[in-house]
Protein backbone atom coordinates (compact mmCIF):
# COMPACT_ATOMS: atom_id res chain seq x y z
CA UNK A 1 0.00 0.00 0.00
CA UNK A 2 1.27 3.37 -1.17
CA UNK A 3 -0.11 6.29 0.83
CA UNK A 4 0.65 10.20 -0.35
CA UNK A 5 -0.93 13.13 1.84
CA UNK A 6 -1.98 16.28 0.41
CA UNK A 7 -2.81 19.56 2.84
CA UNK A 8 -5.63 20.66 1.19
CA UNK A 9 -6.75 23.44 3.90
CA UNK A 10 -6.11 23.91 7.35
CA UNK A 11 -8.52 21.23 8.70
CA UNK A 12 -8.26 19.07 5.05
CA UNK A 13 -6.21 16.52 4.08
CA UNK A 14 -6.45 14.44 1.29
CA UNK A 15 -5.30 11.30 1.37
CA UNK A 16 -4.54 9.29 -2.06
CA UNK A 17 -3.91 5.67 -1.41
CA UNK A 18 -3.01 3.14 -4.02
CA UNK A 19 -3.52 -0.64 -3.37
CA UNK A 20 -1.03 -3.35 -5.12
CA UNK A 21 -2.03 -5.51 -7.76
CA UNK A 22 -1.20 -8.49 -5.55
CA UNK A 23 -3.86 -6.94 -2.35
CA UNK A 24 -6.81 -6.67 -5.12
CA UNK A 25 -6.29 -10.05 -6.68
CA UNK A 26 -6.20 -11.64 -2.95
CA UNK A 27 -9.81 -9.21 -2.15
CA UNK A 28 -11.31 -10.32 -5.31
CA UNK A 29 -10.50 -14.19 -4.50
CA UNK A 30 -11.99 -13.83 -1.16
CA UNK A 31 -15.34 -12.16 -2.42
CA UNK A 32 -15.57 -14.36 -5.32
CA UNK A 33 -15.43 -17.46 -3.10
CA UNK A 34 -18.06 -15.99 -0.50
CA UNK A 35 -19.87 -14.97 -4.20
CA UNK A 36 -19.71 -19.05 -5.31
CA UNK A 37 -21.18 -20.37 -2.05
CA UNK A 38 -24.35 -18.82 -2.15
CA UNK A 39 -24.53 -17.96 -5.81
CA UNK A 40 -28.29 -18.96 -7.08
CA UNK A 41 -28.09 -19.16 -11.10
CA UNK A 42 -30.68 -20.97 -13.11
CA UNK A 43 -29.28 -24.07 -13.98
CA UNK A 44 -26.99 -24.36 -11.47
CA UNK A 45 -27.38 -26.28 -8.47
CA UNK A 46 -26.44 -23.97 -5.03
CA UNK A 47 -22.68 -23.83 -4.40
CA UNK A 48 -22.11 -26.10 -7.80
CA UNK A 49 -22.26 -22.87 -10.23
CA UNK A 50 -18.42 -22.34 -12.39
CA UNK A 51 -16.54 -19.95 -11.02
CA UNK A 52 -16.54 -17.98 -14.60
CA UNK A 53 -20.29 -18.13 -14.53
CA UNK A 54 -20.38 -16.43 -10.94
CA UNK A 55 -17.44 -13.79 -12.43
CA UNK A 56 -19.32 -12.54 -15.21
CA UNK A 57 -22.70 -12.71 -13.34
CA UNK A 58 -21.23 -10.82 -10.17
CA UNK A 59 -18.90 -8.88 -11.60
CA UNK A 60 -20.66 -5.58 -10.42
CA UNK A 61 -20.98 -7.04 -7.11
CA UNK A 62 -17.96 -8.32 -6.75
CA UNK A 63 -16.05 -5.03 -7.50
CA UNK A 64 -18.37 -3.15 -5.03
CA UNK A 65 -17.41 -5.12 -2.47
CA UNK A 66 -14.10 -5.28 -3.33
CA UNK A 67 -13.62 -1.48 -3.42
CA UNK A 68 -15.51 -1.66 0.37
CA UNK A 69 -13.38 -4.21 1.67
CA UNK A 70 -9.96 -2.75 0.73
CA UNK A 71 -11.27 0.83 1.62
CA UNK A 72 -12.24 -0.61 5.02
CA UNK A 73 -8.24 -2.28 5.44
CA UNK A 74 -6.56 0.20 4.03
CA UNK A 75 -8.01 3.44 5.04
CA UNK A 76 -7.40 2.95 9.21
CA UNK A 77 -4.12 2.06 9.17
CA UNK A 78 -2.94 4.75 6.82
CA UNK A 79 -4.92 7.39 9.51
CA UNK A 80 -2.91 5.66 12.20
CA UNK A 81 0.59 5.29 10.30
CA UNK A 82 0.20 9.36 9.47
CA UNK A 83 -0.95 10.34 12.92
CA UNK A 84 -4.28 12.20 11.46
CA UNK A 85 -6.36 13.03 14.03
CA UNK A 86 -9.87 12.73 12.51
CA UNK A 87 -13.42 14.65 13.24
CA UNK A 88 -15.56 13.57 10.65
CA UNK A 89 -16.33 10.77 8.31
CA UNK A 90 -13.89 10.14 5.26
CA UNK A 91 -15.30 11.24 1.95
CA UNK A 92 -14.39 8.34 -0.32
CA UNK A 93 -12.91 9.62 -3.92
CA UNK A 94 -12.70 6.16 -5.63
CA UNK A 95 -11.95 6.88 -9.17
CA UNK A 96 -12.13 3.89 -11.35
CA UNK A 97 -13.31 0.58 -10.02
CA UNK A 98 -11.08 -2.08 -8.81
CA UNK A 99 -10.72 -4.92 -11.24
CA UNK A 100 -8.62 -8.17 -10.91
CA UNK A 101 -5.33 -8.14 -12.33
CA UNK A 102 -4.79 -4.22 -11.64
CA UNK A 103 -3.64 -1.98 -8.73
CA UNK A 104 -6.21 0.06 -7.17
CA UNK A 105 -5.97 3.56 -6.53
CA UNK A 106 -8.43 5.72 -4.61
CA UNK A 107 -8.59 9.46 -2.60
CA UNK A 108 -10.57 10.05 1.08
CA UNK A 109 -11.00 13.15 2.50
CA UNK A 110 -10.31 14.04 5.88
CA UNK A 111 -11.31 16.76 8.17
CA UNK A 112 -8.96 16.58 11.21
CA UNK A 113 -8.39 18.20 14.86
CA UNK A 114 -7.45 21.55 14.19
CA UNK A 115 -3.85 23.07 16.07
CA UNK A 116 -4.86 25.22 18.79
CA UNK A 117 -2.46 28.04 20.40
CA UNK A 118 -3.64 29.38 23.22
CA UNK A 119 -2.70 33.21 22.98
CA UNK A 120 -4.09 34.59 25.94
CA UNK A 121 -7.02 33.53 28.03
CA UNK A 122 -6.57 35.92 31.18
CA UNK A 123 -6.62 39.38 31.42
CA UNK A 124 -9.05 39.64 28.93
CA UNK A 125 -10.93 43.42 28.58
CA UNK A 126 -14.18 43.00 28.64
CA UNK A 127 -17.05 45.57 29.25
CA UNK A 128 -19.38 44.69 31.54
CA UNK A 129 -22.74 44.48 30.63
CA UNK A 130 -25.65 46.23 31.86
CA UNK A 131 -29.11 45.35 31.72
CA UNK A 132 -32.14 48.01 31.04
CA UNK A 133 -33.84 49.21 33.45
CA UNK A 134 -37.59 48.10 33.82
CA UNK A 135 -40.58 50.26 32.26
CA UNK A 136 -42.80 49.66 34.79
CA UNK A 137 -42.34 48.38 38.10
CA UNK A 138 -41.96 44.41 37.42
CA UNK A 139 -43.67 43.57 40.95
CA UNK A 140 -46.93 45.38 40.41
CA UNK A 141 -46.91 43.89 36.74
CA UNK A 142 -46.77 40.61 37.94
CA UNK A 143 -48.96 40.97 40.70
CA UNK A 144 -51.44 42.89 38.30
CA UNK A 145 -50.78 39.25 36.31
CA UNK A 146 -51.99 37.37 39.37
CA UNK A 147 -55.14 39.47 39.17
CA UNK A 148 -55.96 38.24 35.89
CA UNK A 149 -54.87 34.63 36.89
CA UNK A 150 -57.72 34.43 39.05
CA UNK A 151 -60.33 36.65 37.27
CA UNK A 152 -63.58 35.66 36.66
CA UNK A 153 -65.95 35.93 33.89
CA UNK A 154 -69.28 37.39 34.20
CA UNK A 155 -72.16 38.35 31.17
CA UNK A 156 -72.46 41.85 30.60
CA UNK A 157 -76.45 42.60 30.16
CA UNK A 158 -78.17 42.96 26.93
CA UNK A 159 -77.98 46.39 25.10
CA UNK A 160 -74.27 46.91 26.65
CA UNK A 161 -72.73 48.49 23.90
CA UNK A 162 -68.99 46.06 22.70
CA UNK A 163 -65.81 48.10 23.74
CA UNK A 164 -62.07 47.69 24.25
CA UNK A 165 -61.52 45.05 27.40
CA UNK A 166 -65.06 43.11 26.64
CA UNK A 167 -64.70 39.78 25.43
CA UNK A 168 -67.60 38.92 22.72
CA UNK A 169 -68.86 35.77 21.26
CA UNK A 170 -68.96 36.06 17.31
CA UNK A 171 -70.48 33.88 14.62
CA UNK A 172 -68.63 34.66 11.61
CA UNK A 173 -68.18 33.50 7.93
CA UNK A 174 -64.99 34.67 6.36
CA UNK A 175 -64.90 34.71 2.19
CA UNK A 176 -61.58 35.47 0.19
CA UNK A 177 -62.74 36.14 -3.30
CA UNK A 178 -65.77 34.86 -2.64
CA UNK A 179 -64.29 31.40 -1.34
CA UNK A 180 -64.55 30.52 2.10
CA UNK A 181 -61.13 29.56 3.56
CA UNK A 182 -59.78 27.03 6.00
CA UNK A 183 -60.59 28.70 9.70
CA UNK A 184 -62.36 31.37 8.38
CA UNK A 185 -65.83 30.64 9.77
CA UNK A 186 -66.64 29.68 13.43
CA UNK A 187 -69.53 29.83 16.09
CA UNK A 188 -69.22 31.65 19.35
CA UNK A 189 -65.57 32.28 19.26
CA UNK A 190 -64.34 34.28 22.36
CA UNK A 191 -62.77 37.65 21.12
CA UNK A 192 -60.94 39.59 23.55
CA UNK A 193 -61.62 43.36 22.35
CA UNK A 194 -58.15 45.43 21.88
CA UNK A 195 -56.10 42.12 22.21
CA UNK A 196 -54.67 42.12 19.44
CA UNK A 197 -54.87 38.32 18.75
CA UNK A 198 -56.99 38.23 15.74
CA UNK A 199 -56.43 39.49 11.73
CA UNK A 200 -55.48 43.53 11.99
CA UNK A 201 -59.17 45.72 12.28
CA UNK A 202 -61.36 42.63 13.22
CA UNK A 203 -62.25 43.27 16.66
CA UNK A 204 -62.43 47.16 15.83
CA UNK A 205 -65.17 46.35 14.10
CA UNK A 206 -67.06 45.15 16.60
CA UNK A 207 -66.88 47.61 18.84
CA UNK A 208 -69.84 49.29 19.04
CA UNK A 209 -71.81 46.53 18.48
CA UNK A 210 -74.98 44.97 20.80
CA UNK A 211 -75.78 41.09 21.31
CA UNK A 212 -78.00 40.57 18.42
CA UNK A 213 -76.11 43.14 16.09
CA UNK A 214 -74.93 41.52 12.49
CA UNK A 215 -72.00 43.31 10.51
CA UNK A 216 -70.38 42.70 7.10
CA UNK A 217 -66.68 44.35 6.88
CA UNK A 218 -64.01 43.78 5.08
CA UNK A 219 -59.98 43.62 6.65
CA UNK A 220 -56.63 42.36 5.22
CA UNK A 221 -53.98 39.47 5.98
CA UNK A 222 -50.99 40.71 7.18
CA UNK A 223 -47.90 40.37 4.71
CA UNK A 224 -46.39 37.82 7.21
CA UNK A 225 -49.65 35.75 7.88
CA UNK A 226 -48.66 32.38 9.01
CA UNK A 227 -51.11 30.76 6.37
CA UNK A 228 -48.90 31.61 3.11
CA UNK A 229 -51.70 31.53 1.10
CA UNK A 230 -53.51 34.24 2.31
CA UNK A 231 -50.75 37.14 2.80
CA UNK A 232 -51.64 40.01 2.23
CA UNK A 233 -55.32 38.95 0.63
CA UNK A 234 -58.90 40.83 1.20
CA UNK A 235 -61.47 39.05 3.28
CA UNK A 236 -65.03 39.75 3.22
CA UNK A 237 -66.49 38.28 6.97
CA UNK A 238 -70.60 38.41 7.89
CA UNK A 239 -70.27 38.03 11.65
CA UNK A 240 -73.12 37.95 14.43
CA UNK A 241 -72.38 39.28 18.07
CA UNK A 242 -74.05 36.39 20.16
CA UNK A 243 -73.34 37.88 23.38
CA UNK A 244 -70.98 40.20 25.35
CA UNK A 245 -68.78 39.00 29.00
CA UNK A 246 -66.12 40.23 30.71
CA UNK A 247 -63.64 39.78 33.10
CA UNK A 248 -64.34 40.62 37.15
CA UNK A 249 -60.75 41.53 38.67
CA UNK A 250 -60.13 40.52 42.56
CA UNK A 251 -59.22 43.56 44.51
CA UNK A 252 -54.75 43.27 45.63
CA UNK A 253 -55.55 42.63 49.39
CA UNK A 254 -54.33 39.49 51.51
CA UNK A 255 -57.20 37.35 49.86
CA UNK A 256 -55.60 37.43 46.68
CA UNK A 257 -52.30 36.54 48.44
CA UNK A 258 -53.94 33.51 49.60
CA UNK A 259 -55.93 32.31 46.63
CA UNK A 260 -52.99 32.69 44.18
CA UNK A 261 -49.83 31.95 46.29
CA UNK A 262 -48.55 30.30 49.66
CA UNK A 263 -48.04 33.52 51.16
CA UNK A 264 -50.83 35.00 54.21
CA UNK A 265 -50.25 38.56 53.32
CA UNK A 266 -50.40 40.88 50.65
CA UNK A 267 -46.49 42.19 51.63
CA UNK A 268 -45.21 38.90 52.27
CA UNK A 269 -46.10 38.30 48.41
CA UNK A 270 -44.34 41.12 47.42
CA UNK A 271 -41.06 40.67 49.32
CA UNK A 272 -40.80 37.75 47.94
CA UNK A 273 -41.69 38.97 43.91
CA UNK A 274 -38.99 41.75 44.24
CA UNK A 275 -36.65 38.89 45.91
CA UNK A 276 -37.22 36.65 42.93
CA UNK A 277 -36.93 39.57 40.31
CA UNK A 278 -33.52 40.59 41.77
CA UNK A 279 -32.07 36.92 41.35
CA UNK A 280 -33.24 36.80 38.36
CA UNK A 281 -31.28 40.00 37.32
CA UNK A 282 -28.58 38.91 38.96
CA UNK A 283 -28.51 35.40 36.55
CA UNK A 284 -28.73 36.99 33.90
CA UNK A 285 -26.01 39.74 34.44
CA UNK A 286 -23.89 36.39 35.30
CA UNK A 287 -24.81 34.97 32.12
CA UNK A 288 -24.32 37.69 29.75
CA UNK A 289 -20.76 37.95 31.73
CA UNK A 290 -20.06 34.02 30.84
CA UNK A 291 -20.88 34.92 26.85
CA UNK A 292 -18.97 38.37 26.50
CA UNK A 293 -15.71 36.42 28.30
CA UNK A 294 -16.28 33.51 26.23
CA UNK A 295 -16.63 35.57 22.89
CA UNK A 296 -13.72 37.90 24.13
CA UNK A 297 -11.77 34.02 24.34
CA UNK A 298 -12.61 33.07 20.68
CA UNK A 299 -11.75 36.55 19.28
CA UNK A 300 -8.38 36.27 21.04
CA UNK A 301 -7.51 32.23 20.21
CA UNK A 302 -8.61 32.24 16.62
CA UNK A 303 -8.30 28.81 14.63
CA UNK A 304 -9.90 27.08 11.65
CA UNK A 305 -12.99 24.86 12.48
CA UNK A 306 -14.13 21.79 10.56
CA UNK A 307 -16.92 22.79 8.54
CA UNK A 308 -18.88 19.31 9.05
CA UNK A 309 -18.74 20.14 12.60
CA UNK A 310 -20.81 23.09 12.10
CA UNK A 311 -22.78 21.28 10.09
CA UNK A 312 -23.39 18.57 12.25
CA UNK A 313 -24.15 21.26 14.84
CA UNK A 314 -26.36 23.32 12.63
CA UNK A 315 -28.15 19.71 11.88
CA UNK A 316 -28.63 18.11 15.16
CA UNK A 317 -30.42 22.08 16.25
CA UNK A 318 -32.54 22.00 13.18
CA UNK A 319 -33.76 18.70 14.45
CA UNK A 320 -34.34 19.43 17.52
CA UNK A 321 -36.95 22.27 15.72
CA UNK A 322 -38.87 19.85 13.80
CA UNK A 323 -39.54 17.66 17.10
CA UNK A 324 -41.15 20.72 18.78
CA UNK A 325 -42.87 21.97 15.59
CA UNK A 326 -43.87 18.39 13.96
CA UNK A 327 -47.34 19.43 13.72
CA UNK A 328 -46.91 22.50 11.43
CA UNK A 329 -47.58 21.95 7.75
CA UNK A 330 -44.61 20.92 5.51
CA UNK A 331 -45.22 24.15 3.62
CA UNK A 332 -44.93 26.36 6.31
CA UNK A 333 -41.84 24.44 8.77
CA UNK A 334 -39.27 24.62 5.49
CA UNK A 335 -39.22 28.42 4.86
CA UNK A 336 -38.62 28.51 8.52
CA UNK A 337 -35.99 25.72 8.38
CA UNK A 338 -34.41 27.49 5.45
CA UNK A 339 -34.33 30.85 7.41
CA UNK A 340 -33.40 29.35 10.39
CA UNK A 341 -29.91 27.54 8.54
CA UNK A 342 -28.78 30.64 7.63
CA UNK A 343 -29.64 32.46 10.84
CA UNK A 344 -27.97 29.68 13.14
CA UNK A 345 -24.98 28.75 11.45
CA UNK A 346 -22.66 31.21 13.65
CA UNK A 347 -24.09 30.31 16.70
CA UNK A 348 -23.45 26.35 15.78
CA UNK A 349 -19.94 27.49 14.31
CA UNK A 350 -19.08 29.68 18.38
CA UNK A 351 -20.31 26.05 19.90
CA UNK A 352 -18.00 24.00 17.94
CA UNK A 353 -15.03 26.42 19.03
CA UNK A 354 -15.87 26.36 22.16
CA UNK A 355 -15.75 22.27 21.84
CA UNK A 356 -12.64 22.68 21.18
CA UNK A 357 -11.63 25.74 22.79
CA UNK A 358 -12.59 24.86 26.57
CA UNK A 359 -10.83 21.47 26.96
CA UNK A 360 -7.26 22.65 25.36
CA UNK A 361 -7.76 25.53 28.12
CA UNK A 362 -8.56 22.65 30.99
CA UNK A 363 -5.38 21.13 30.09
CA UNK A 364 -3.09 24.30 30.18
CA UNK A 365 -4.46 25.28 33.05
CA UNK A 366 -4.85 22.11 34.96
CA UNK A 367 -8.68 22.55 35.51
CA UNK A 368 -10.03 18.76 36.27
CA UNK A 369 -13.05 17.33 37.89
CA UNK A 370 -13.35 15.00 40.55
CA UNK A 371 -15.21 11.96 40.74
CA UNK A 372 -17.57 13.81 43.60
CA UNK A 373 -17.83 16.81 41.58
CA UNK A 374 -19.70 14.65 38.84
CA UNK A 375 -21.96 13.05 41.91
CA UNK A 376 -22.62 16.94 43.29
CA UNK A 377 -23.73 17.70 39.72
CA UNK A 378 -25.81 14.51 39.69
CA UNK A 379 -27.45 15.47 43.21
CA UNK A 380 -28.23 19.08 41.80
CA UNK A 381 -29.48 17.65 38.70
CA UNK A 382 -31.92 14.52 40.74
CA UNK A 383 -32.90 17.71 42.98
CA UNK A 384 -34.24 19.99 40.31
CA UNK A 385 -35.74 16.79 38.39
CA UNK A 386 -37.14 15.19 42.08
CA UNK A 387 -35.89 11.49 41.52
CA UNK A 388 -33.68 9.92 43.29
CA UNK A 389 -29.81 10.48 43.04
CA UNK A 390 -28.79 6.96 42.40
CA UNK A 391 -31.15 6.29 39.69
CA UNK A 392 -29.87 9.10 38.19
CA UNK A 393 -26.80 8.13 38.14
CA UNK A 394 -27.57 4.64 37.21
CA UNK A 395 -29.21 5.88 33.67
CA UNK A 396 -26.44 7.94 32.97
CA UNK A 397 -23.92 5.13 33.33
CA UNK A 398 -26.30 2.99 31.56
CA UNK A 399 -26.37 5.17 28.66
CA UNK A 400 -22.70 5.94 28.54
CA UNK A 401 -23.45 9.41 29.53
CA UNK A 402 -21.00 9.83 32.43
CA UNK A 403 -18.06 10.64 30.41
CA UNK A 404 -19.72 13.46 28.46
CA UNK A 405 -21.22 14.92 32.34
CA UNK A 406 -18.19 15.17 33.58
CA UNK A 407 -16.25 17.02 30.58
CA UNK A 408 -19.38 19.35 31.00
CA UNK A 409 -18.28 20.27 34.82
CA UNK A 410 -15.14 20.41 33.69
CA UNK A 411 -16.01 23.46 30.93
CA UNK A 412 -17.92 25.02 33.46
CA UNK A 413 -15.03 25.20 35.34
CA UNK A 414 -13.29 26.63 32.49
CA UNK A 415 -15.35 29.50 32.34
CA UNK A 416 -15.41 30.22 35.72
CA UNK A 417 -12.05 30.69 35.46
CA UNK A 418 -11.66 32.51 32.67
CA UNK A 419 -14.34 34.84 33.84
CA UNK A 420 -13.02 35.18 37.16
CA UNK A 421 -9.49 35.77 35.19
CA UNK A 422 -10.94 38.73 32.95
CA UNK A 423 -10.64 42.48 33.67
CA UNK A 424 -14.21 43.70 33.12
CA UNK A 425 -14.37 47.60 33.05
CA UNK A 426 -16.95 49.47 34.42
CA UNK A 427 -17.66 47.04 37.14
Amino acid sequence: MQVEIEETGPVERLLKIEVATAEVDAAFEEVFKGLTRKASIKGFRPGKVPRSVVERVYQDQASQEVLERLVQETLPPAVNDHSLDVVSEPRLEPGDPPAPGSAFAYSARLEIRPEIELVKVKGLEIEAPELPEPESDPVEAQLEQLRASQASITELPDGTVAAEGHLAAVDFEGTVGGEPFEGGSGKEMIVELGAGRTIPGFEDELVGLRAGDEKGFDVTFPDDYAAKELEGKVAHFEVKLVGLKQRELPELDDELAKDASNFETLEELRADLAERFEQQRTAELERRTREAVLDAVIEANPFPVPDSLVERELSNRLGRAIQQLHSLPREQLMPMLEQWREEWRPQAERDVRLGFLLPEIAKAESIEASPEDVDERLAEMAERSDQPVDELKKSYRERGLLDALHASVVDDRVVEFLVSAASLSGS
